[in-house]
Formats: structure tokens, sequence, C-alpha cells
């Protein structure tokens, strides 16, 4: 789909043809190690790429040379034609390898850099200065286009370059200025923030293809989570239905692969036709969620069978036989579009290997949730094999998660997003297991967030630990919506398991920081929305108190994790190997293993037995 767009930054100008490839900015791009291109026969290799880092800029002040920097993925089809069309290009190739330092990032391994520098898609086509400050960004542009435009940079960073850093050192003195003087909102969250994302969700629902917006169309599995939970907890029909018809949409259309299981990642059209090929495991852990849950609210068998059907798809596909889950699958139209028979004659599009910390823990909870909706132990089994792999590999005591597996080894250390996702799958592993380790390090890896990436004056976490922030715009650390919420989640779950104050009083600090640009985000705030709605609702808190091995206190605790509740959080306190003590409540040991289940300020009495257990839950 051809576009004409004007790149300004920083005083360049030119008007040039861009052809725009995927959208939306949860995309995840391709990049560097080994320089990996397109599948398909290409001389992109040919060009001097680098990594990013400070070698790379470095030789860029020494040469005084722009950087070019294309950020791209091994699953995006656009970012492959331009592989095999404007940077195969001979007159490009030498242009960018005289006049330019050229740098290549993989956005699923480099997010932080992606995040920050990602132009309206990918493949993203950057002209940065020896500091790494933006010149001029877009996206696919053809070899003659790209030509003109890369001419261009270089004659105005030759003959502009005083008044271009006077142009960056002003936008720096500004953004440091606003950021010290942004002032924390005063109040605490209220009921009123999850009520106010959901209507703007109402007003954005597609009442005849269901999902949200128009085109493209992504499944937006937080805003179907959110009206879920709010539907269970508000008993809005309307919620219900505003779900239910995405759901249901989403699993009939285009979007699913009925011949190969699992979603595609998004689709061009408003009904759901038309979609770009890509799978992610990402976007697949989302869906399962939603589908999990739509099963648990509703009972629909149709979608139980898909959260099946997804689960097929990533252990035929995803994964990896060392224990993790492998990132995504190529878009390659031709092969989808064939039947299941056609297929088996061509090659299957290529799997991105790499382990993604943030993406297995999503992948792993989801796994989990599916054991304690559908009741099957493989799914549980398959949730801490790939713990095991991800905390053998990626997990240094007291320093946290680190972001990618490649060949057995870990890279990238301190990204938030891997902190609290692995977390919240460790977390789910503790509760659904009984083994305290996964409590234990769940906890060792947010106290890591805490004193790495918290804010503790104003509130907040940052994406990126402190000596992380050293190049261009990565200098200033950001405290992103989405992540924030997801560790808020967490905070609360480890301060209604432990009982720790400090949990509960940091969440408070995260979500203020949010209050008054919560609503510029509209339907991408539902992460925040539920950790609002978790922060100020205090969960169904089921303790069982026994010994972990007593055939009672496993009959009171599989029961406990069959129980569907939107906020609930369970565990099993042996009184020989565990504190009995959860924030003020010490709960008694006894010679019979019972259950004491807490919600808002009070706790029923001991309930022995699963029946007791379940008609309590009941009446509350």
């Amino acid at each position: 789909m051809q576009s004409t767009a004007y790149w300004t930054i920083l005083g360049l100008e030119t008007r040039l043809p861009t052809f725009i490839g995927a959208k939306l900015a949860n995309d995840k791009p391709s990049g560097v190690e080994g320089h990996r291109f397109s599948p398909r026969p290409n001389q992109a290799h040919l060009i001097s790429w680098n990594h990013w880092g400070d070698d790379a800029f470095d030789t860029a002040k020494k040469e005084d040379k722009p950087v070019f920097l294309s950020i791209g993925a091994t699953w995006c089809h656009w970012c492959h034609v331009f592989d095999e069309t404007t940077l195969s290009d001979p007159e490009v190739i030498e242009l960018l390898n005289r006049d330019f330092i050229p740098v290549r990032v993989d956005a699923d391994k480099n997010p932080h850099i992606q995040n920050r520098y990602l132009a309206g898609g990918w493949p993203t086509s950057s002209f940065l200065t020896p500091t790494g400050n933006i010149i001029v960004s877009g996206t696919y542009m053809q070899p003659d286009d790209f030509k003109e435009l890369a001419q261009k940079v270089s004659k105005y960073y030759a003959t502009h370059k005083g008044e271009l850093y006077a142009n960056i050192a002003q936008s720096k003195v500004k953004k440091s200025i606003d950021r010290e003087s942004q002032q924390t909102p005063e109040g605490e969250p209220t009921e009123e923030i999850p009520i106010r994302v959901v209507g703007s969700i109402k007003g954005m629902f597609d009442s005849i293809h269901g999902g949200f917006g128009n085109e493209p169309k992504f499944p937006q599995s937080e805003v179907i989570e959110l009206l879920l939970t709010e539907y269970h907890m508000r008993d809005d029909k309307e919620l219900l239905d505003i779900a239910t018809k995405s759901l249901d949409s989403m699993m009939r259309s285009e979007l699913w692969d009925r011949a190969e299981k699992g979603f595609f990642r998004y689709s061009t059209r408003p009904d759901w036709s038309e979609p770009h090929y890509e799978k992610m495991l990402e976007g697949n852990a989302g869906l399962l969620k939603d589908y999990l849950l739509g099963y648990q609210v509703t009972g629909q068998e149709a979608y139980r069978e898909i959260a099946e059907g997804i689960i097929s798809y990533i252990d035929a596909n995803l994964s990896s036989p060392d224990g993790g889950f492998y990132g995504s699958q190529d878009a390659d139209e031709e092969y989808y579009k064939m039947d299941a028979d056609d297929r088996k004659k061509k090659s299957p599009p290529k799997i991105d290997t790499h382990i993604y910390t943030n993406w297995n823990g999503m992948i792993i909870s989801q796994y989990i949730r599916a054991y304690q909706a559908l009741g099957r132990k493989a799914y549980l089994d398959r949730a801490v094999n790939a713990i095991k792999h991800l905390t053998d590999k990626a997990h240094e005591t007291g320093a946290g998660m680190y972001h990618y597996i490649t060949n057995g080894e870990a890279r990238l250390k301190g990204l938030l997003a891997d902190q609290v996702y692995m977390a919240d799958a460790l977390i789910s592993a503790y509760e659904t297991t009984s083994d305290r380790k996964h409590l234990e390090t769940a906890i060792d890896i947010i106290n890591c967030t805490i004193n790495k990436l918290c804010d503790q004056r104003k509130g907040g976490f940052f994406d990126i630990p402190e000596e992380s922030a050293r190049i261009g715009n990565l200098t200033f650390r950001e405290k992103p919506l989405i992540e924030n919420a997801q560790t808020v989640r967490v905070l609360n779950r480890l301060f209604y398991l432990t009982g720790k104050e400090d949990f509960h009083r940091l969440a408070g600090m995260a979500l203020k920081v949010f209050f008054n640009i919560y609503s510029d985000y509209s339907i991408q705030a539902a992460t925040y929305a539920l950790a609002v709605r978790e922060y100020v609702k205090h969960p169904i808190a089921i303790n069982i108190i026994g010994p972990k091995k007593d055939p009672r206190t496993l009959a009171l605790h599989n029961e406990g994790i069959k129980i569907f509740l939107p906020w609930k959080v369970i565990q099993v306190l042996d009184a020989e190997k565990d504190p009995l003590t959860v924030g003020p409540i010490t709960y008694p040991a006894a010679d019979e293993p019972s259950a004491y289940v807490c919600g808002e300020g009070t706790c029923s009495p001991p309930l022995h037995g699963v029946k007791e257990l379940k008609n309590f839950i009941k009446r509350k």
C-alpha cells in the first residue's frame, strides 16, 4: 500500500513516496546477530552492518558520518521486501558503506531501542547523528527514493551540523526540564478509573464485526480481559456481549488458521479478513488467555476448543526441546493461503528460535491457567519445564532476568518487561504447585526490579537500568504505561501472598504516575484499569494450612485452584516449612488441614474439606 509522507525532523524536509508495512507499535522487528535477512535471495548482507553499541557510534564520531539505523523483523513481510529490493540495490549498498555507519537492530531482541526509534512501522529506516539523535526517519522506501533521501541527509549533515546539534541540545534541555517539573498527582486510585476505561472501550467497539476500531484491526487481548473481569465483578451484560462478539468474530475469521491452528497477528480489514500472516508467541499468549477466560466465564465449548488449538499450534511449532518457547513464525502469504494438504508439499515458514523472556513469561502463565481451567496436567508440566529452562539460563540471583536466550547464552539484562512477566509466571507456578522456590525467585526478581528500575522519589518504574541509558534516545529512561501496570499487578499479588506493605506502597506510587494521562491511551489503558481494579479491591485470598503432601491438603488446594475468580490468590502454608503469618494475620497450625478464605478485611472460619470450601466460596 503506497502513501506519501513528509519526513521532517530537525529541519530536514523531503517529500517521498513510502510503503507502509506493519503499523502497530506492538510489532517486533529483527536484526543483527549474524545480520539475519530475508530468507529469499538478496544482497543486503553486503552492507557493512554494525551492532548497536558504543563501537558503532564511536566510529561514527571518529569518521564524522551519520548513522543509518535499520530496524526490521525476521517475521515481517515488508522487512523481507526491503532487504530484497532497496537494500540489495548496488548503488544503495555503495552509498551506505561510503557515507554512513550502518547499524542493524533486531527489535525482538532490542525492544528498548525499537520503542524509541520506531517510525510508524516495519521496517524502520532512521538516519541519526553520531550521538544517536534522529535526523529523519521513515518506513519502507523504494531504491530511488531511498538514494535521494540518503544523499540529502549526507549533504544536510555536512552543511548544517552546527544547527543540527544546537536543535538537539535545545530539545534535550526542554525534555529534562519537562521531566523534572512533572509532579506526581495527588489522591488515590478508585474504581472510577476502570469504569472510564470501559467507557472508552464501548465507544470503540465494532458492533458489526467485533473487536475495536477500524483498520488495521488487532485482537486487543487486555481489552477482552478487562471486559470479562468487569462483567464478572459488576454483572454488566453489555460487557460480556462485547467480549463474546469479539471472541466469536475472531475465531470464525481469516485471523484463525484452520489448517494448523494459532492466530495470525492482525488483519488489514475491519471484518478480520486479509490478515498479515506472521504468528507471534506474544499475540497467541494473549488470545489463549482471552479464550480461557471466555470459557471460564461462559462455559462455551467453542472457546475451550480454540484455547486447546492455540496450545496445539504452540506445542507443534514454537516449543523448544530445551524447555522454552520460540518467538515467532514468519509471514508467508503463499503458504498460508494453501490448504493443509498443499502445505505438506512446501517448506513451512521460518521460525525465530530465540527464547524471549517477556513472551515466555506470558505464555507460561497461560499454560498454567489452561491447567487450572481445563485440568490437563500436561499443561502444568510444560509450564514448569519452561520455568526451569528460563531460570537456569536467563536468571541471575540478585540481578534479575536477561531478555533472551540464543545458542544457550542469555543476553541483555535488566529490561522491565522481562522482570515482571517472568515474575508473574513464577507466582502462578507457586500458587498452583505450592513449590516455594517459585515464590522466592519471583521475589528476588521483583526486589531487583525495585533496586534497579524503581523511581523511589516520584513513583513508577523505568524500562531500562541506568547503565543502559547511554546513547541517543536511550539517555532518557521511560516509564511505559503497560509495563508499569503489569508491574503493579505483580506487586498486588505479592502483597496479598506475603503481606509485605512495601509491595503495596510501591504499587500505589506507580499508579499515581499515570493519573493524569491514562485516558490519553484510550483502550490501551486496559492493563492499567486492571491494575487499578486489583489495587483497590481485595482479592479472594485462599490460604490453606496443612502439610503439603497430606491428601486432605492436596484436595483443598486442587479445589481452590479450580474455582474461577478473576481476582484470586491462593497458597498452601505448611507449619513445618512456611511462615504462617501473612500481613496482620497469623494462621493457627492444626491437626486437620484447613482453608481460610479472606476478602475485604474479613476471613472465614477454618474450612475443612472440599465441600465446605466450595459452599463458602459460592456465598462470597
